[in-house]
């Protein structure tokens, strides 16, 4: 099976949780969920990824191992935060006991953002509050007007998520603060991976609740959402509107937030616990999702998009035509990029894997339906649709990949799919417009000095002034050469007369 190339992936063993993500000194740092020598989360410390351009990633040491006390059987999801030119983690550590186990919040600290050293005075959070199980982890942390705030998932005693925040003014000693956000029951019973992020002046907390019915049959007891709202720093108050769905896909789980300066950037694992998996018999499990752009629409609904810089991996366009009614074509299984734009009321995309149907996406009136064929049968997934013309949709793929967003990333799907030969692609449209266009790009990911070659269109006017100031100045060498030739030569002849 070939290996995505422009997603983030493990270069063996078991990959989850993307953490830490940050901005450090102009690099761009992706920690994640890490077992390296096993398929299953065994023993799961934080692998480390670095990139000038979010495109291509440097592999680094490890940046915590469970080697300590309080972590010994996991260093679980955490955060990272730029104090005084040194990089901070808080994270998570987990110890089983007969009993269940205990989790605490700890700290390890780098002055390079490659090599870490974990504080002495650890746990610098030993015990979850009141009301909250053992069931405490993934802290979150950002800076706020000199102080630094965590928010950290957890789950109430009566079984209902739940998101607790603290304190601190040098990320070593924490003052509890108190609820920061919390369930009624009906969103799961235990939240994970809370993400607190300003988008302009809207406040967003993301979270992954745990334990939700079942959706259309299939489990859905792992998903991501946000509330949008405002964040009262003196009353310590985050009023927020209801909860809604991030992605609704099968396979979007545990995301994160990276701030780079007014661009929020987030990635995802590319996958849930009860993904499929088939990369396994190469060594390598799951991956995370393309980076994606947050923004908030005005209607407060979070928008999430394929950040500009995935534009530099098209290479040529394969096809390009305006659908009428129908359109299909058959291509190579290959890193792909559809743009499909125009004013569509209704659509329908199909995939296909060597005529067996694989993959079916529906978009009508009211909702956007996904079908997918796993291995226990066809799967559904649903969300409402309030658009009343589609005028975007674009899709990437990466060989065992698709990522579907709509009307500039207002309805993002994202799924898992391994076909093993050539793909048909089939798209029935109800347009009210002439000028629909579908353009399918190949993808590809060049070495990073290729890159810079491929898109530096600047240097074209240097290279060619080069080559005129050669031109011009090589008739000069040539001359000089002659007559420094023949100056010899008469030397040679008059020293033997």
């Amino acid at each position: 099976m070939n290996k995505p190339i422009y997603h983030i992936t493990p270069e063996k063993g078991w990959m989850n949780d993307p953490n830490g993500l940050v901005e450090y000194n102009g690099v761009y740092h992706v920690f994640y969920q890490a077992d390296p020598e096993h398929l299953i989360n065994e023993n799961i410390g934080w692998g480390h990824k670095i990139s000038s351009d979010l495109l291509h990633w440097e592999e680094c040491q490890p940046a915590l191992l469970p080697d300590q006390s309080y972590d010994r059987d996991g260093c679980f999801t955490g955060s990272a935060v730029i104090k005084d030119d040194k990089m901070y983690l808080l994270y998570t550590g987990h110890v089983n006991q007969e009993s269940g186990y205990i989790e605490t919040q700890n700290l390890a600290v780098s002055k390079d953002g490659i090599h870490f050293e974990k504080y002495d005075g650890n746990p610098v959070i030993k015990n979850p509050p009141a009301d909250t199980t053992m069931r405490f982890r993934d802290p979150k942390i950002w800076e706020k007007n000199g102080n630094y705030y965590a928010v950290i998932g957890g789950e109430t005693e009566d079984k209902c998520g739940k998101v607790v925040y603290y304190r601190s003014r040098d990320l070593q000693e924490y003052t509890y603060c108190g609820v920061f956000a919390d369930s009624d029951g009906s969103i799961g019973n235990m939240w994970e991976c809370p993400n607190f992020v300003q988008i302009g002046n809207t406040d967003v907390l993301i979270i992954s609740p745990k334990g939700l019915e079942k959706e259309n049959g299939f489990s859905a007891s792992f998903e991501s959402g946000y509330m949008t709202g405002k964040m009262n720093y003196e009353e310590g108050m985050f009023s927020h509107a209801s909860y809604k769905k991030l992605d609704h896909g099968f396979d979007f789980y545990a995301p994160q937030v990276m701030e780079c300066g007014d661009r929020k950037i987030l990635f995802a694992w590319f996958a849930i616990p009860d993904s499929p998996g088939k990369e396994m018999e190469d060594g390598w499990r799951h991956l995370l999702t393309i980076p994606r752009e947050l923004k908030v629409a005005s209607d407060n609904s979070l928008l999430m998009t394929p950040i500009e810089e995935l534009k530099k991996l098209r290479t040529k366009v394969l096809e390009k035509t305006v659908p009428g009614a129908s359109w299909n074509c058959n291509i190579e299984n290959q890193p792909l990029e559809l743009l499909l734009t125009g004013r569509y009321e209704e659509l329908c995309f199909e995939i296909a894997d060597k005529n067996e149907p694989l993959l079916e996406f529906t978009l009508k009136k009211d909702n956007i339906v996904l079908k997918q064929k796993r291995e226990d049968g066809w799967q559904i997934r649903t969300c409402s649709y309030y658009d009343d013309i589609m005028r975007k949709m674009q899709i990437y793929m990466d060989y065992s990949t698709i990522e579907v967003f709509i009307n500039d990333g207002r309805y993002v799907f994202s799924s898992r799919i391994y076909p093993v030969g050539s793909l048909d692609f089939r798209i029935n449209a109800a347009a009210d417009n002439e000028d629909g266009s579908l353009k399918i790009y190949s993808l590809k990911l060049y070495p990073a000095k290729d890159m810079m070659k491929k898109v530096n269109w600047y240097q074209i006017p240097f290279f060619i002034l080069k080559i005129a100031v050669w031109i011009f100045v090589l008739p000069i060498q040539i001359h000089i050469i002659i007559i420094t030739t023949a100056l010899e030569l008469k030397l040679r002849l008059l020293l033997m007369g």
